[in-house]
């Protein structure tokens, strides 16, 4: 079980580069400490106007005001929270309550809970499309994905996945990219239809769980467990190779400013 939460913590770094400059790596080190109840955690995210650390926790979200260097052991209480996702030019956050198979909009600042709406079973990721202004939820047990709309605050549809759905990005541009994890391929969501438009498997990859994407290069990075990040062609899934990581990854996201990815994983320490 995690006893501290970090600032920074375990990850593997590498490049993303085309024709052009690539920023180097910078040398990483843990700027600080915050000490929180015992137990796991899940997903983080981080505000950059309040500068408040969110991170889903077994009982609920924890919360990190980074002006005042306060921990706010439970900002909301719910059984077992994955996702803090924040809900863009809004107080609100969705988070996916894995241990009872719902979804809670609550205010980020409160923890006042808005509205429960209902999820398939184990709900894990989230994604907020910018494009459609969706969110997909990434449902692990029933192997589907529940789509919400935030301002009538319901579900409006469920998309059969033929696999259990991990990590989900987006292009901005009309698609939603799915990690599936037990088929080692990527679904690829239309926005507009809210169906499954194509599939993308990913040789040598076993078991993809985190997914970042370039708008530059236009290339998927999804985090596998056997060592390496995939890299994949959003336009046509065309293979274009991998990078060696650490084994048991998780998260991935994708920095455009330093042209870095950051892959957590077991054994980046």
């Amino acid at each position: 079980m995690i006893k501290n939460i970090l600032i920074a913590f375990g990850i593997i770094t590498f490049p993303i580069c085309a024709a052009y400059q690539c920023a180097a790596a910078d040398d990483y080190a843990i700027a600080e400490r915050y000490k929180g109840p015992d137990g796991g955690y899940d997903y983080i995210s981080i505000d950059p106007v309040t500068r408040r650390i969110f991170v889903g926790r077994e009982y609920g979200v924890l919360a990190i005001d980074l002006k005042t260097n306060t921990v706010i052991p439970k900002l909301m209480e719910a059984n077992d929270v994955a996702a803090v996702l924040i809900i863009p030019e809004s107080e609100l956050m969705l988070s996916t309550i894995w241990g009872d198979n719902h979804a809670a909009l609550f205010n980020r600042h409160t923890g006042e809970i808005i509205a429960t709406i209902p999820t398939g079973k184990e709900p894990d990721g989230a994604l907020y499309d910018k494009t459609s202004g969706l969110v997909f939820v990434m449902n692990g047990a029933s192997e589907d994905v529940t789509v919400i709309d935030i301002h009538r605050r319901e579900v409006i549809k469920t998309i059969p996945m033929g696999g259990k759905p991990e990590a989900a990005t987006s292009d901005g541009k009309g698609r939603v990219y799915i990690n599936i994890e037990d088929t080692a391929e990527i679904a690829v969501i239309d926005v507009k239809t809210l169906s499954v438009q194509a599939r993308f498997h990913m040789p040598g990859c076993i078991e993809p769980t985190g997914i970042a994407y370039d708008d530059v290069t236009g290339l998927l990075i999804s985090a596998c467990h056997n060592g390496m990040a995939k890299l994949t062609k959003a336009e046509n899934g065309m293979d274009k190779g991998y990078v060696s990581i650490g084994k048991n990854a998780d998260g991935a996201i994708f920095d455009p400013i330093r042209r870095l990815v950051y892959i957590s994983c077991m054994d980046s320490y």
